[in-house]
């Protein structure tokens, strides 16, 4: 499963794609984590509350390529929380890089959050990404192509009530986890940060840690159904 044994992944570089009313300094702690790490860390802010996700899915294109062009910068893995998460798969569909190593998603709504469901209706004009969000069967996001081309993990926060825990699942990812912490707390865990950096090299989560013992691995995809 690692492909990644023949690989140093010091050169590499890691792009952070924060949700829907957020800011880059919501991903500095889990940057300042993987800096230690790989070597080029890009915390990528967007103005997120009065755009449709479609218009941040091109520009977050426009910069993997700038990325992709640049050699010195090694394989380029993707880290998405939330909203960003789907930001990053609208990116990839457009390109996809020829170094592209692994992508993550952080409490992703890919199948849609109830609470933006119940916000639409109060504040959907203003805020077209709410509309798009929502849990319903046939909103944007519930009919998004199902991601190609990049090994997906997925994680899930464990008192997530914005995003619960089945709609992070699409059934195409090749590993899951649900770990400790709110929609935005579980950002700055260390658990956390250590469970990424871990998938980004391995390819999977590591299941031998304090919150994780008893997690059970996600079946391959091919088993799985994919369901709203």
């Amino acid at each position: 499963m690692d492909g990644a044994n023949n690989h140093s992944s010091e050169q590499d570089t890691v792009v952070l794609v924060h949700g829907l009313a957020a800011m880059p300094f919501v991903m500095r702690p889990l940057a300042r984590s993987l800096r230690q790490h790989f070597g080029q860390i890009v915390n990528w802010g967007y103005s997120s509350l009065g755009s449709r996700i479609e218009r941040h899915g091109r520009s977050l294109a426009q910069l993997l390529r700038r990325l992709d062009g640049n050699e010195s910068s090694g394989r380029i893995h993707l880290i998405g929380h939330s909203m960003g998460g789907i930001i990053g798969r609208l990116a990839l569909a457009e390109f996809l890089p020829e170094r592209f190593g692994r992508f993550l998603m952080l409490a992703t709504p890919n199948r849609g959050s109830p609470v933006a469901r119940r916000l639409a209706p109060l504040l959907g004009r203003i805020c077209p990404p709410i509309n798009q969000l929502t849990d319903h069967v046939s909103s944007f996001v519930c009919t998004l192509p199902m991601p190609s081309g990049a090994e997906l993990g997925i994680i899930a926060a464990q008192g997530d009530f914005m995003v619960l825990e089945p709609s992070t699942r699409l059934g195409c990812e090749r590993d899951h986890i649900v770990l400790p912490g709110l929609h935005s707390s579980v950002l700055w865990q260390r658990e956390t940060a250590e469970q990424v950096r871990h998938f980004i090299e391995h390819g999977e989560f590591r299941r031998n840690c304090r919150w994780t013992d008893g997690a059970k691995k996600s079946a391959p995809a091919a088993d799985k159904q994919p369901g709203h």
